[in-house]
C-alpha cells in the first residue's frame, strides 16, 4: 500500500471518530433522535476522492449536516443540506452561526488554535454551538430564515 494512502485512511478514520464521539457526547444516542451518523467513502478519482466526509442526517426531516475535510489543502467545510423541490440547498454553518449570533469564530480560527486535536476541536466547536443554540436544526420545522 502506498504510504500516502495509509495516511489518507488514518485521516478519514480520525475525522469520523472525532465527529461521532462529539455527537454522542453532546446529543447521546442517534437512534433516540432517529438520526443517522455515517462517513461517506468517496469512490473513483478526482479532486474530491480523498476528502474525509462525515454526515449527520435526519431522514424524516430531509436535512443533514455535512462536514468535509480536504487533506491535500487542509480545507474544512461545514454545511447544512436541506431538501427542497427540486434538489437541495447548501447552507454554510459558519455563515449561519455568525448571522444568528451563535458564534464569532469559524473553521479557520478553530483550525489555527487546534494543534494536534484538529478534528476533535472542529467537532466540539460545531456540535457544541448546535447543542447550545440550535439543537433542532435538523428538524423540518426549525426556521432557518428569521
Amino acid at each position: 500500500m502506498d504510504p500516502s494512502e495509509d495516511s489518507y485512511f488514518q485521516t478519514r478514520l480520525e475525522f469520523g471518530d472525532a465527529f461521532r464521539s462529539a455527537f454522542h457526547e453532546f446529543f447521546g444516542d442517534e437512534k433516540d433522535l432517529q438520526y443517522e451518523l455515517y462517513d461517506l467513502k468517496p469512490e473513483g478519482s478526482g479532486p474530491k476522492a480523498k476528502w474525509a466526509t462525515f454526515s449527520i442526517r435526519n431522514p424524516l426531516g430531509g436535512r443533514s449536516i455535512v462536514f468535509r475535510f480536504d487533506p491535500d489543502s487542509g480545507t474544512f467545510y461545514a454545511m447544512l443540506k436541506v431538501q427542497v423541490i427540486p434538489g437541495e440547498e447548501d447552507w454554510s454553518l459558519d455563515s449561519f452561526f455568525q448571522k444568528n449570533g451563535f458564534s464569532e469564530i469559524g473553521s479557520v480560527e478553530v483550525q489555527n488554535t487546534a494543534g494536534e486535536w484538529l478534528f476533535h476541536s472542529l467537532a466540539r466547536h460545531y456540535l457544541g454551538v448546535i447543542f447550545s443554540h440550535c439543537p433542532r436544526i435538523l428538524e423540518p420545522d426549525y426556521k432557518l430564515e428569521p
